[in-house]
């Protein structure tokens, strides 16, 4: 047996040729519509997920832009407080050294009344007593008793000639 039969290869194209165009007929009007669906459905999930992915990205910038934004608000007004904490501090440090300041003046005012007091008191202490002695010594020199109260003028008149 021959393969090729040169009188019925004519025939062998024809019945191929048409079995072959009617398989693509076939094909064509019922997996075509089907793959061509999944197709169309895979490239419409696909530019949705694209879509998706744009939008995430964008609500991403817009969330990231608005981060940033808080963040630096955020620097700021963490600056400001620092800088009125600073302001604040420095003022309550300006007047604790303000009081402290008034205080030492009041004090030594205080101290200087009191050492002038002092002073005074020492002074009539000591005229009192340059009185007496004055009194004494007159009194055994001239062997008699004088007055306190003339002693004691006496005494004041002594006293303001020798402190002139």
């Amino acid at each position: 047996m021959e393969l090729f039969v040169l009188d019925y290869l004519h025939s062998q194209y024809f019945w191929t040729t048409l079995a072959f165009l009617i398989l693509l007929g076939v094909m064509y009007k019922f997996v075509v519509p089907s793959v061509l669906a999944v197709l169309d459905a895979r490239a419409a999930q696909i530019a949705a997920d694209l879509d998706a992915a744009e939008r995430g990205r964008l609500q991403a910038e817009g969330t990231l832009a608005e981060y940033a934004a808080q963040l630096a608000q955020a620097k700021k007004d963490a600056g400001e407080i620092v800088s009125r904490a600073r302001a604040e501090s420095e003022a309550l440090a300006n007047e604790r050294i303000k009081q402290v300041e008034a205080d030492l003046a009041r004090k030594a005012e205080d101290a200087r009344k009191s050492i002038e007091a002092a002073r005074d008191e020492a002074m009539r202490n000591v005229q009192k007593d340059i009185a007496e002695i004055a009194l004494q010594v007159a009194s055994k020199l001239l062997d008699q008793s004088v007055d306190a109260k003339v002693a004691s003028n006496l005494t004041d008149k002594a006293l303001a000639k020798g402190l002139n």
